[in-house]
């Protein structure tokens, strides 16, 4: 089992930025915010919340299924959103939850590591692995994926990356907070952009 070093995506520098006032921001690149690059290592549905919704609503949005911002929550209009998808492309069950079959028709349309069959999850002897930490307040998220061969390290780490900021911004922007809906989107925005600069190194 190789090791790569950890790689660190500074959370707490582009978020401590929200709360200044008086400053412009221009915001993440808006090459960033198309949904290109998802990794899904687990089925979403209504409920579900995270980066990779985050991305998934970017996606649809870039492809006009969803109107609506991104929001990092998987409600009523992502899921008709995501049928609609699904029934546009051919996949069954077309039933609005990015089950398995959905995540890996997905994966394959992206060149990405196909769910299920490359598990960036486990690992082996066999397996080169990537960590990837955010830090926000002092306090780190971190993430471990692991891939077969070092071309592919990149996806190790971007889908690490994608865990791990997300875990910070859901942390640092919890729900019940004043504002915490509000920030946590606005946080995850940041996501795509800081996981292609931290996972850069690995091109």
């Amino acid at each position: 089992l190789k090791r790569a070093r950890r790689a660190r995506t500074e959370a707490r520098e582009r978020l401590s930025k929200m709360s200044r006032k008086g400053r412009t921001f221009k915001g993440p690149d808006p090459k960033s915010l198309r949904g290109d690059a998802c990794y899904f290592y687990r089925d979403i549905g209504a409920g579900s919340y995270g980066g990779d919704v985050n991305c998934l609503q970017q996606f649809l949005k870039k492809r006009g299924f969803m109107k609506d911002e991104p929001t990092g929550y998987y409600g009523e209009k992502t899921e008709a959103a995501v049928e609609s998808w699904q029934k546009a492309s051919s996949i069954k069950p077309a039933n609005g939850i990015m089950g398995l079959v959905s995540r890996q028709f997905y994966a394959r349309k992206q060149r990405l590591p196909v769910p299920g069959k490359e598990d960036l999850a486990s690992s082996d002897s066999k397996k080169v692995c990537i960590d990837v930490c955010s830090e926000f307040n002092g306090v780190q998220d971190c993430e471990t994926r692991c891939v077969r061969t070092e071309k592919d390290k990149i996806h190790a780490c971007k889908e690490s990356c994608q865990i791990a900021f997300s875990a910070a911004c859901d942390r640092a922007y919890p729900t019940h907070a004043p504002g915490g809906p509000e920030n946590y989107k606005l946080c995850l925005k940041y996501l795509s952009q800081s996981c292609e600069d931290t996972c850069a190194v690995y091109r």
